[in-house]
């Protein structure tokens, strides 16, 4: 009966919502507007939601004595004390923009400085030539970082022409490639929502909750 309830809500509000951008009937649109609004204010609850799963997670991590318990530790406090500070203080309090700048900021750069180390490994594994694939993948990627430095065009001065066409033609036809077969796949899976195909959402035992993540 929920699953049953939880796509049908599903169904409506979906094809309420698609429906918005194709009609232009006073009763749909302001419907439409009313889902989307609710849809903000389920978002904020998932967050609500998140943090008490992460709070509950880790916390029977310390108590259980995990060997990583002390990460556990870290994680809950500076979460408690993020929002404590952003509650009493705000979000535009000189300690919180401190902590944002000085904290997070630093932290999120060596996140990713940390990326160009796998970058370069991934790039050392792929460019092993195995095929004319590798080949390929190996010639152009050469060619594209040598023309971006002086090296190149002293190798050959059209290089940077050719680093240039290879940027703008081959791989923007790529990428759009990808980024269609990609919106393909999002409107399948948004179809399988709404039709109640896919039914992990309802809480089947092909899905899981919001419990079942181990953060």
């Amino acid at each position: 009966m929920k699953l049953t309830l939880a796509s049908f809500l599903t169904l409506i509000a979906g094809v309420t919502v698609l429906a918005d951008h194709f009609v232009v009937v006073p009763f749909i649109n302001k419907t439409a507007s009313t889902f989307i609004q609710w849809s903000v204010m389920l978002s904020a609850f998932s967050t609500a939601l998140g943090g008490a799963n992460i709070l509950a997670v880790h916390t029977k991590r310390i108590t259980g004595k995990s060997a990583n318990r002390g990460l556990s530790a870290l994680l809950l406090g500076s979460m408690v004390t993020w929002l404590v500070i952003g509650l009493k203080l705000g979000m535009e309090s000189q300690v919180y923009k401190f902590i944002w700048d000085n904290v997070y900021g630093s932290l999120s750069s060596t996140l990713f400085a940390l990326n160009a180390f796998f970058v370069a490994s991934a790039a050392y594994r792929s460019f092993r030539i195995r095929g004319i694939d590798t080949v390929i993948l190996l010639v152009t990627a050469c060619t594209v970082m040598l023309g971006r430095t002086g090296l190149g065009e002293a190798i050959y001065p059209g290089m940077p022409q050719v680093a240039d066409w290879l940027m703008r033609v081959p791989n923007t036809a790529g990428m759009r490639g990808i980024t269609i077969g990609g919106a393909l796949g999002a409107i399948s899976v948004s179809a399988r929502v709404i039709l109640g195909l896919e039914r992990g959402y309802g809480g089947s035992e092909r899905g899981m909750g919001v419990s079942g993540y181990d953060l």
